[in-house]
């Protein structure tokens, strides 16, 4: 009896944290799920994005108290634009996708979720940005890799570093 409870709570631990990723495993994943390269995103920049963002975990979430929505899951996307969470205030949903289906094990509904913001964006930057094209950003924990994904996503010509 002991050693079922015991292994009740690990099964249930285990449901709470959701998969941990192992690297290899992360971009064996996102490059079968057609991430490596998608619109001129590399899977290091993938993988530099879901190390720092949720640590290569699909539970991961952050809620921003300023805008009152929560990032969730491995690519901790947001509920104010992204997904339905029931709970954010004036939230867009522009994946049509619930916030806990961005936490499966599965990630392929999280993948589909990052392929519409990365068109969205690139579209949207495309229309409207016209000449004045530089961006200063702070220094974080990619550097470069970042950057590279910010200057992919935005057509940016000039990043000045503070």
């Amino acid at each position: 009896m002991k050693a079922l409870i015991i292994l009740g709570f690990l099964f249930l631990s285990v449901a709470v944290q959701g998969k941990v990723f192992e690297r290899c495993e992360l971009a064996r994943t996102l490059k079968k799920l057609g991430l490596d390269g998608y619109k001129g995103v590399s899977l290091a920049n993938w993988l530099c994005l879901t190390k720092w963002e949720s640590s290569y975990n699909t539970k991961a979430t952050n809620y921003n108290p300023s805008s009152e929505s929560t990032d969730y899951g491995i690519f901790q996307i947001n509920s104010k634009w992204w997904c339905n969470d029931g709970k954010t205030p004036n939230a867009v949903d522009g994946c049509h996708v619930s916030c806990s289906e961005l936490m499966e094990n599965d990630i392929a509904k999280a993948v589909a979720c990052a392929k519409h913001i990365v068109r969205w964006h690139g579209k949207v930057i495309v229309e409207t940005m016209t000449s004045a094209v530089t961006l200063r950003v702070a220094p974080c924990n990619c550097g470069v890799i970042i950057l590279q994904l910010i200057l992919s996503l935005f057509h940016i010509k000039e990043v000045i570093v503070e």
